[in-house]
């Protein structure tokens, strides 16, 4: 079967535009309201109560003709900028981004987003930050930067739970679940809209109910789970209808029509389709109508092929199996699918439409056109390889961002219970004897962070369960050192003081990279990093994860400069192989490594070339399975070893293996 274009899945986001009412009202009882604002808007003078006058009007027109709540929302900064008030002109900015983001417009949306961010940090109103940050989120996430779009729905997150903005927790809880939904993890994804579903209840918000019944079900219909995703969609529907929000309607009417087309109801799916296409039209969403007929392009591109048309005359189904009408319908619907996809700039849509155009013409036999196509597909394809590894890269953030804001709930909850603890002791001990106890307390956590930010957690809590000697073999390790080239000498003619923020800076970094690969630190040694994988916990693949961290460290110091215009670079150096680990010392402990593999790690690194990773012949035949490209430096002598063999690890492996992947049919 063809594959349905999700965009018309896409997640109803609620743009936050500076008004949250919990209750929304059917569509004449919107109009009525206009009409009412407008009969104000008469007779009011320019002040202040008029600037959040057009405001409000702009705001109710996002949901029934965007383009009006445009010009509104320019009306209201003209009057907020004659004014000199920077909250009024804050909040024009983020209601003309709202207007544009449901046009589609999302460059106009960005810029207007970012002025208004920029505009509340000056005024250091951390609600409105949240909702300018949630809203960028919201367009990132459209534009399929995942990394960018989770950075902006967490640092929202964070405000709105400092601030106990329960709307806002709500909707960036819904937010995280949608990246969720899209990286495929569906039972993270549920776990995040339902947080985000208690919220809305508890606080009666059926706007914000409408929304995540929207993306429960879209999280269901990628889970293949069909009839509970039609349940969500008309429940959702339901309640768009019930608001007269068109916007959210013609999303709604376009998920359940994609539904219908994954379980070959093509009548059902085709009746949806052109119900969405007629509403997004009509409030002039570009974005929703691209996707409406590149789904109608691809359905009845479908419809063309023979065994579609066998089922469907099996099933004696009364929609047309005209070859030469299906085709014609594919390719003027895919076309002006294309031609929307060109005005917003989606890099994403055009791959499928090109797709579909590709064949189609092919079919027709019109081989030129389809080369044509084929062609621009061509060169669309490293663009969309960006997109897909931007994707890869948004998986790991999206376990380590989301990580962080479990653990900062974690906190958050003990903090509290921490406060009502040593408000219970000071009750009971009237005084001294608690505050004594409370003092210990904290004095013994402070020591065990310490010995955490020293030590691995396993070896820590060895040593804290009174183990007096600690010493492992591990059989399965991968030992890399990582030394800055020329720092010594830098160091001599640079202040002490920007020659640790320089190390710290770096070392940072790659402390980063070890969370991210599953490496352990070991330990630095003046400019020099060493860390290990497989150890003190074992770990499924030591030997890629470490040649993944080193080509990943070396693309991220790859053009390295000092704040003092100086340019570093770095020599890596690999091994792999059995090792002896144990904590040494009795005041100033050390959990240190011993063993051959670790001293040629290290050979490796000295005898290395600049910006390069050497590693052993050992280490370079075992990433062969792995398709990662090593190539033959030559033979190198190395201290206590002799003359050997040893490689050089290159960082093309991923995009050769992607291009090999070729156009997929």
């Amino acid at each position: 079967m063809e594959n349905t274009l999700r965009y018309s899945i896409l997640i109803v986001f609620c743009i936050v535009i500076g008004l949250s009412p919990n209750q929304l009202v059917s569509q004449n009882r919107e109009q009525a309201k206009l009409d009412l604002l407008n009969e104000k808007l008469k007779t009011a003078i320019d002040d202040t109560n008029k600037v959040n006058l057009l405001q409000k009007m702009s705001f109710e027109y996002n949901s029934l003709n965007p383009e009006l709540g445009v010009e509104y929302g320019n009306r209201s900064l003209e009057l907020a900028k004659k004014l000199g008030w920077k909250k009024g002109i804050a909040k024009s900015y983020n209601s003309i981004g709202g207007n544009n983001f449901a046009l589609g417009n999302f460059e106009n949306a960005l810029d207007n987003f970012k002025k208004s961010l920029k505009l509340n940090e000056e005024n250091k109103d951390s609600i409105e930050i949240a909702k300018n940050l949630t809203n960028l989120g919201n367009i990132y996430y459209n534009l399929s930067n995942y990394s960018l779009a989770l950075n902006y729905y967490q640092d929202a997150l964070r405000i709105d739970m400092k601030k106990g903005q329960k709307e806002g927790e709500a909707d960036n809880n819904g937010n995280i679940g949608n990246i969720y939904s899209d990286l495929k993890n569906f039972e993270s994804a549920l776990k995040y809209y339902n947080k985000a579903l208690k919220i809305h209840e508890a606080n009666n918000n059926r706007r914000g109910i409408a929304n995540i019944l929207g993306n429960m079900g879209t999280a269901y219909l990628d889970s293949k789970q069909y009839d509970k995703a039609l349940e969500k969609f008309e429940k959702a529907l339901q309640l768009w209808e019930l608001f007269g929000n068109k916007f959210g309607i013609a999303t709604n009417l376009g998920n359940i029509a994609n539904t219908y087309h994954y379980v070959s109801d093509y009548k059902q799916a085709l009746t949806y389709y052109e119900k969405a296409l007629l509403i997004n039209e009509e409030i002039g969403n570009k974005f929703g109508s691209a996707a409406i007929m590149g789904n109608l392009g691809g359905l009845f591109y479908h419809l063309t092929q023979d065994t579609v048309i066998n089922k469907l005359k099996e099933r004696k189904s009364t929609i047309s199996l005209d070859k030469d009408y299906n085709l014609k319908k594919s390719i003027e619907f895919s076309e002006k699918a294309t031609e929307l996809a060109e005005q917003i700039g989606s890099k994403d849509m055009l791959r499928e439409f090109y797709g579909f155009l590709d064949k189609a013409y092919a079919l027709r036999g019109e081989y030129k056109k389809a080369f044509e196509y084929q062609k621009s597909w061509i060169e669309l394809r490293d663009s969309i390889f960006s997109v897909e590894k931007t994707k890869e890269i948004a998986k790991l953030e999206a376990v380590k961002q989301s990580q962080i804001n479990e653990k900062e709930i974690k906190l958050r909850d003990l903090e509290l219970l921490r406060k009502n603890e040593e408000q219970y002791l000071l009750i009971l001990s009237f005084g001294g004897g608690a505050i004594m106890l409370l003092l210990i307390f904290l004095q013994r956590r402070k020591s065990e962070k310490l010995l955490l930010n020293i030590l691995p957690p396993k070896i820590a809590k060895r040593l804290k369960n009174n183990e007096k000697r600690i010493a492992d073999r591990f059989e399965n390790t991968a030992i890399i050192f990582l030394d800055i080239v020329g720092f010594t000498s830098y160091s001599k003619e640079t202040d002490p003081v920007k020659v640790v923020s320089v190390l710290n800076d770096i070392f940072t970094r790659f402390d980063s990279l070890t969370k991210e690969y599953g490496l352990e630190k070991i330990k630095t040694i003046g400019d020099c990093y060493m860390a290990a994988a497989g150890l003190p916990e074992p770990h499924p693949q030591p030997i890629l994860s470490t040649a993944e961290f080193a080509l990943h460290a070396k693309k991220l110091m790859q053009n390295y400069t000092t704040k003092d215009g100086h340019k570093l670079h770095f020599r890596i150096g690999i091994d792999a192989g059995p090792v002896v680990a144990g904590v040494i010392g009795e005041r100033k402990f050390s959990y240190d490594l011993w063993g051959d593999a670790v001293n040629t790690a290290s050979r490796m690194e000295s005898t290395g070339l600049p910006n390069e990773i050497q590693v052993t012949e050992n280490f370079a035949k075992s990433l062969a399975v792995h398709k990662i490209t090593c190539v033959e430096r030559g033979e190198v002598y190395i201290k206590g070893k002799g003359i050997i063999k040893t490689y050089l690890l290159k960082e093309d492996y991923t995009e050769k293996n992607e291009m090999n992947r070729g156009h997929d049919e």
